[in-house]
């Protein structure tokens, strides 16, 4: 399916709700700021989270009408990048109040929407601490350093400092692993050395930052971009005396001991603790060598003679024959990177880049990019140029064709993923009445069902893709036949208590944010408390939150597409998608793709405070759920290019989540010493930690790993794994060993241990507490449908 311009243009126009339907009794006649009171306290945060072709197409189930008003002549759409409307979402600058995004050109916020969930969002991130927390950029850390001198950028290779401590209990492994933070090379400038400079955040992209430090006093300046993946870190020096500093001692420089000046273009140097980063200084504009003459000063820095006006640019050379590469390459400067998408398995970085690149772009790639870069495009690996990562293995040097003009990296990613909500498996009538189906259904249907007006958007929205799969085994001829009832019922109890959500009537309502731009709970404003509804107004967790919002939509779609108020929920949906996953780099109302990093193929979950081990993520099937959700909602809603995006989303996530999150044995990304947990716990780009956010127990540590359960599931958790990750830690937990069906997450274990024992499965699941995101029926229909 290829993602032409013309349905891009569609796409954003159904994004930006073009033809809305206002909803009744909810207009607002002006912006409808939210007020906040700046001397109230605030609560610190803590962060305590917690293809079936057997369907029939019937009456019932059918696409979407034509009068639905998110459908259109794609071909013919004129885009707007609009602003939310207000009679849908209150408009709110409250966050101001909060945590303000902070070393940000004034002039940026409300002209552009501000990313909050990037990698590098430790650098705006609202702190009373005036230090700024380290980005990794991979296989590098990065720290600005404006709290005390000496001030300016400093560079590592952190792999070098790893640790790990604690006791897991699974058969020896450790419970964490995480590393230091040294300052191994420093970009500094003899004017800012006790002369704190400004600082500020000055553009971003898809992947990429530029920051820039003014000499106060000089005007002088030092711009870096920063970059995911960069082999090379560098900064452009303007009016300014470069200063280069270590946490080491120089022990030579090209081979020579470090004593009066030195004077070139190309400086290898060695510290006392042995490793080597090679230095390279450039005009301007990188097209050509610049020689500076640079002398100790004193053991552990050198400093330029003069000013300089020029580029430094400094690499890791962790091996001698590294050093013929970085030198053949050292002129191409990457600044940032674009995501192309081009279908629903193929995407392309196209690298901006300043200087010479006629030699190709030299650039690090993860394993799942090692994996699927097109290398028939003249994209090659470097042989044995390999360096570490923090948190995800090996990051493998590739270099793009000579003379072939804009470096890019094109990638094919066609990991399988389903084709619909329902199992790829018919389940036979046997089946049916062996496991009782049909009455679990019934009595889940007619059970009362709850969605609190005054609830979390986050366990709320479990509430109703629970309440909407239900609908969906109700409309499976395998399980009811013809008979219509069960269903029709089913719907009329998901209009009900859907309808609040419609009109955005809750206690906490969802707004929009003007100063980041984007939908957030409303509940952090009133409560002054960073972790109303786990952080969802400090932008955590956003894609889990909304992810179940737009599952339960599609259902919604696929199913009950005559429903008189399916146009506005349609319209708070295409804006919960725009949150998350906005595709459009022109939207100055929403940050692109929020939360999915498309580098790294996975979503980042935190939000907007800062963490001293970086972003993370936790729950990666709820990551996945987006995703899928997002690729559903774009088949229902016939929106095609909605569809491939979030069919390409499911695929990608698919690939990083088996590699870098789920351990089979084979899986070597972590160290010996922790893979014997077999998954992650919480991931972040500094630090693995073999926990949740909200208990220390080994089933929640695996269990947020499978929540909640959908056709997708089976796709990301591998029968491989899944018996591996039974058999050498699960089996032995004693919520299995006792069989403590009074314990809720019993019912998602052996909803997952269905892929491996179906028949033990379906015994527990008919007894065992359901989950409060999983109805008894689902659980039985979806591990019914596993094979044996």
């Amino acid at each position: 399916m290829k993602i032409s311009t013309s349905i891009l243009i569609g796409l954003g126009a159904a994004f930006q709700n073009l033809h809305i339907t206002e909803v009744a009794g909810d207009s607002h006649e002006d912006n409808g700021d939210a007020s906040f009171n700046s001397d109230s306290s605030v609560v610190a945060p803590t962060f305590s989270p917690e293809t079936n072709d057997t369907i029939q197409q019937g009456d019932v189930v059918s696409n979407m009408s034509t009068s639905d008003p998110n459908v259109g002549d794609v071909g013919y759409s004129v885009f707007q990048a609009l602003e939310p409307p207000t009679y849908l979402f209150e408009h709110t600058d409250a966050i101001m109040g909060l945590c303000p995004p902070r070393f940000l050109d004034s002039a940026l916020i409300k002209n552009r929407a501000i990313p909050t969930n990037n990698w590098w969002g430790n650098i705006i991130a609202h702190d009373s601490n005036a230090a700024i927390q380290p980005i990794w950029s991979n296989p590098y850390s990065l720290q600005m350093v404006v709290d005390k001198a000496p001030f300016g950028m400093s560079v590592s290779y952190p792999y070098r400092s790893r640790f790990s401590g604690g006791s897991s209990g699974n058969n020896g492994a450790v419970k964490y692993y995480a590393h230091g933070q040294n300052r191994e090379f420093q970009f500094s400038a003899v004017e800012i050395i006790n002369q704190k400079p400004s600082f500020q955040v000055v553009d971003w992209a898809d992947q990429g930052v530029t920051v820039k430090f003014t000499a106060a006093s000089y005007g002088g300046t030092m711009v870096s971009d920063l970059v995911s993946g960069m082999v090379y870190s560098s900064m452009k020096y303007s009016s300014l005396t470069p200063r280069l500093v270590s946490s080491a001692a120089i022990s030579s420089i090209n081979g020579q001991p470090c004593t009066g000046q030195i004077h070139g273009s190309k400086f290898e140097i060695v510290y006392n603790s042995g490793q080597k980063w090679v230095l390279y200084a450039l005009s301007s504009d990188g097209l050509s060598d610049k020689d500076i003459t640079l002398t100790a000063d004193g053991p552990f820095a050198l400093k330029s003679t003069g000013t300089f006006d020029g580029i430094l640019r400094v690499a890791l050379a962790l091996e001698d024959s590294w050093l013929p590469t970085l030198d053949q390459h050292k002129s191409c400067i990457v600044q940032a990177a674009t995501i192309d998408l081009h279908d629903d398995t193929s995407y392309a970085f196209k690298w901006k880049t300043a200087g010479d690149c006629s030699c190709g772009l030299l650039h690090y790639a993860m394993i799942h990019h090692s994996e699927t870069i097109d290398k028939s495009s003249g994209v090659c690996p470097v042989e044995g140029m390999v360096a570490y990562s923090t948190t995800r293995g090996a990051y493998q040097a590739f270099t793009t064709p000579k003379n072939s003009g804009a470096p890019v990296w094109e990638i094919k990613e066609t990991q399988p993923v389903p084709e619909d909500f329902y199992p790829s498996r018919k389940i036979t009538s046997d089946v049916v009445q062996q496991q009782r189906i049909v009455d679990h259904l019934r009595g889940d249907i007619n059970a009362a069902w709850s969605i609190p007006r005054d609830g979390s958007y986050y366990f709320n929205g479990k509430a109703a893709q629970k309440y909407a799969s239900l609908c969906l085994i109700a409309n499976d001829p395998a399980i009811v036949r013809g008979d219509k009832s069960l269903l029709n019922l089913c719907l009329n109890k998901l209009r009900g208590v859907m309808a609040p959500f419609v009109a955005n009537s809750w206690t906490n309502k969802l707004q929009y944010d003007r100063i980041y731009g984007g939908i957030v709970s409303s509940q952090g404003f009133k409560t002054r408390d960073l972790n109303a509804d786990f952080g969802n107004t400090m932008y955590n967790d956003h894609h889990f939150h909304y992810g179940y919002w737009v599952h339960t939509a599609a259902i919604i779609n696929r199913l009950d597409p005559s429903w008189n108020d399916l146009p506005k929920l349609n319209s708070i949906v295409n804006l919960l998608i725009r949150d998350v996953a906005n595709f459009d780099p022109s939207d100055k109302f929403f940050a692109r793709f929020r939360s999915f990093d498309w580098f790294r193929g996975h979503s980042y979950s935190h939000g907007v405070t800062p963490f001293a081990d970086g972003k993370d993520q936790e729950s990666t099937s709820e990551d996945v759920n987006f995703a899928f959700g997002m690729y559903m909602y774009g088949k229902a809603t016939k929106n095609v290019a909605m569809e491939a995006i979030g069919k390409l989303m499911t695929r990608v996530n698919t690939h990083a989540i088996k590699t870098y999150f789920l351990i089979e044995d084979a899986n070597q990304i972590h160290p010996d010493k922790f893979r014997p947990n077999k998954v992650t716990g919480i991931f972040f780009d500094n630090k693995v930690d073999y926990a949740t956010w909200f208990s220390a127990e080994k089933h929640c540590i695996h269990g947020i790993q499978m929540i909640p359960v959908s056709a997708v599931t089976e796709y990301v958790r591998t029968k491989q794994f899944v018996k591996e990750e039974w058999e050498q830690v699960l089996s032995k937990e004693s919520i299995v060993t006792r069989e403590d069906t009074g314990n809720s997450w019993l019912s998602l274990l052996y909803a997952n241990f269905a892929i491996v024992d179906k028949q033990r499965a379906l015994r527990v699941l008919q007894k065992a507490k359901m989950d409060d995101g999983l109805s008894r029926s689902w659980a039985l229909y979806m591990a019914a449908s596993f094979a044996e």
